[in-house]
């Protein structure tokens, strides 16, 4: 299992090095940029562009800025010596040996085109909504998956297995953005049960994040986790929704193939109760598959549900995703997009460890 890790992460950094190349190159390849930002401003001047575009680097040629933005150059050196850290270690190695602190694989993410703040700063607090919305949302729709998908495989060919099965091909052909609205209008504006959007509500409670909020928090937990609760009901239900439906089928057929295996058979035969060889024998190698969806719900973990969020004003990092790709701030979408990239990679590791778990036929 340890060489199988070791092995893997090795291959991950080869990847996520292929990753970074790809995205620098993609987003190089757009149009615009932010020396576009001030093109049409009269009162920004060429000559001002030109110092503007140096001080960002933009000046050098695309090899340079790349190694600069990865951090394996230093950004206070030109040619082959920028290759070498202040303290004669190369610049790629950590802060610590090679004095150098700029670059992304030393945790420095650059500062926003459009606003200036810093990226990390940024997607830090974009993360916490994120992570309370995709996180509670990732456990109902895991758990209601496996309830469902064990319940109706257990009982396939039932009137309540067909039910829930035509139930759920219907709701997974319904576009997320279509579903999202449906539920607003619904349970927000007809029934008038829920908020329609945002975070908190604004009349009574700071901005989410700020000093402010966890002042107004400490002083009222209660209401605070009330009125959080209540934001979250709508954008919870739209996620739980377009996972939950195409999972529950997912684990449905699994388990009814595993039902019809050999070593299942041979429980039954034996006498074991219906409870023991489904929780010992049928599930086990039942839910084996399902490891590949856990492990790869961590990606979404980070990355939200972009147009979820968008949807219902959640100011999470899929919303702020959206705001760098209309603002063309390239620092910020390349951190989150690597960001999201090291996720999956995370996530497929996690996945192939649980397959050897549960699986003992797998062999690492």
């Amino acid at each position: 299992m340890l060489k199988f890790a070791l092995r893997r992460i090795a291959a991950s950094l080869l990847i996520l090095l292929g990753t970074t190349v790809f995205i620098y190159a993609l987003l190089l390849a757009a149009p615009g940029g932010p020396e576009q930002k001030y093109a049409n401003n009269p009162r920004f001047t060429p000559q001002q562009q030109q110092a503007y575009v140096k001080a960002l680097g933009l000046d050098k040629p695309v090899p340079v800025q790349y190694c600069r933005w990865l951090g394996a150059c230093r950004r206070d050196a030109d040619g082959l010596d920028a290759l070498i850290g202040p303290t004669g270690f190369p610049s790629f190695l950590p802060p610590a040996i090679s004095g150098v602190y700029t670059g992304i694989i030393h945790g420095e993410l650059g500062y926003s085109y459009f606003n200036g703040e810093s990226v990390a700063d940024l997607i830090a607090a974009a993360a916490l909504p994120t992570l309370i919305l995709a996180g509670l949302s990732i456990v109902i729709w895991l758990t209601l998956a496996v309830l469902v998908g064990v319940y109706t495989g257990v009982n396939n060919g039932g009137r309540l297995d067909n039910s829930v099965t035509t139930v759920t091909y219907v709701l997974s052909t319904f576009p997320v953005f279509l579903l999202g609205f449906l539920i607003m209008w619904l349970f927000a504006i007809v029934l008038d049960l829920t908020p329609v959007d945002g975070m908190v509500n604004g009349r009574e409670s700071p901005a989410f994040g700020s000093d402010l909020y966890w002042g107004y928090f400490s002083a009222n937990p209660a209401a605070a986790l009330l009125d959080l609760g209540a934001h979250l009901i709508l954008p919870v239900m739209t996620l739980v929704i377009v996972s939950f439906s195409g999972d529950s089928r997912y684990v449905r057929a699994s388990v009814i193939d595993s039902l019809s295996m050999e070593h299942v058979r041979t429980a039954r035969a034996k006498g074991l109760t219906r409870g023991r060889v489904l929780m010992r024998h049928a599930l086990r190698t039942a839910l084996v598959p399902f490891a590949t969806n856990i492990g790869l719900a961590l990606p979404f973990l980070f990355g939200g549900a972009l147009i979820t969020e968008s949807i219902f004003s959640w100011p999470g990092v899929g919303r702020l995703t959206l705001q760098a790709t209309n603002n063309l701030d390239y620092p910020l979408l390349m951190s989150i997009l690597l960001i999201g990239s090291v996720m999956v990679v995370i996530g497929n590791l996690v996945a192939d460890l649980l397959y050897a778990i549960l699986d003992p036929r797998v062999r690492l």
